[in-house]
């Protein structure tokens, strides 16, 4: 037997590697060093950094979508943003980003859009994309199928470290909306729209102009140029990123014990993506909070005096950003207020 004859083709994958080296390349900054044929990445550390950031993830069941869509591009800068944002919530600025692309057998039709999505968002803030895997493993993935995950990594100040221990109550919880649903929640959503009978083309039920595939593949948010200065400035207290686990799931992760949210569920409109899914697939309102994001793609907590700063700083920059609750004392938990 040769390999080839197992579904794995070598020359096959080295072909269209070469072909990634470009877009690879475009998110190269001075710091970068380039070592051809080199087994790892390597780059010049920031000297003033003390500290390191790492966070890994995947774009999960949206890659679905997006393949049918032929939107891959799309998809994969998301995975770059939802790294982005982890690190943001830190006070850490993106620095460094390897990646994961695997299918059972390569096609240079996916693998290719991946990649140039994948560097694009680099380039958007601030990372180098220095290397990855790219495998093929035919017994694992199904045929036509591509996976992609990421890691990346980032410096940040002790001076600007975020890590929910300066929150108090009184403090305001600003909601800055999302784009859609980002990357989570689309094993649901994929649910539905299979349920409902419809097709991506569709609209969007609700009002013309947006198809569910322009509604269910938005881009995720990178929230870097509404929220540096104000993290620069000590402006905030906390950040949460919305990603799995929804909006409760999430905020809880940064507050400190003898701090309760109280989240007003009023304070914003449900986006019409979210109101669909809701009604077209029967979800629980309790379900539908701990699997999307409703409209809130990152909560910054603050002092109430700089309320109205931070507001404004994050609409500078193109953000929609509202006051969707508070902290108070309490038991360390999230709560919903839905009387408003």
């Amino acid at each position: 037997m040769r390999y080839r004859d197992t579904g794995v083709d070598v020359t096959r994958g080295d072909a269209i590697k070469e072909k990634l080296a470009r877009a690879v390349a475009s998110t190269w900054t001075d710091a970068v060093v380039p070592l051809p044929g080199g087994f790892a990445g390597v780059m010049r550390w920031p000297a003033a950094a003390a500290l390191v950031a790492a966070t890994m993830d995947g774009v999960g069941t949206k890659l679905h979508l997006a393949q049918q869509a032929g939107r891959l591009a799309d998809a994969a800068a998301d995975l770059v943003y939802h790294g982005a944002n982890d690190l943001l919530v830190h006070g850490a600025r993106p620095l460094v980003m390897l990646d994961y692309i695997a299918q059972s057998r390569l096609a240079p039709d996916v693998v290719l859009p991946v990649v140039e999505g994948l560097s694009r968002a680099c380039r958007e803030v601030g990372a180098a994309l220095i290397g990855g895997e790219t495998a093929e493993m035919p017994d694992t993935y199904l045929p036509e199928v591509v996976d992609v995950a990421g890691c990346m990594i980032g410096t940040g100040d002790p001076a600007t470290l975020f890590d929910g221990r300066a929150v108090r109550p009184g403090d305001v919880l600003i909601g800055l909306a999302s784009r859609g649903l980002h990357t989570n929640g689309f094993s649901l959503a994929r649910g539905v729209l299979k349920r409902s009978g419809r097709a991506l083309t569709d609209a969007l039920p609700g009002g013309p102009g947006v198809t569910l595939a322009d509604a269910l593949l938005a881009p995720h948010r990178w929230y870097g140029p509404a929220l540096w200065t104000a993290i620069e400035e000590r402006r905030v207290h906390a950040l949460a990123h919305i990603t799995g686990g929804g909006i409760a799931g999430n905020l809880v992760r940064v507050l400190p014990e003898g701090c309760a949210a109280r989240i007003d569920a009023r304070a914003w409109p449900l986006p019409r993506l979210d109101a669909w899914l809701i009604e077209a697939g029967g979800i629980p309102i309790e379900d539908a909070r701990t699997a999307f994001n409703l409209g809130i793609g990152m909560i910054a907590v603050c002092a109430a005096s700089e309320t109205a700063a931070l507001v404004r700083m994050a609409e500078a920059s193109g953000d929609r950003a509202l006051v969707i609750g508070a902290v108070t004392a309490g038991e360390r938990s999230v709560q919903w207020n839905d009387a408003g």
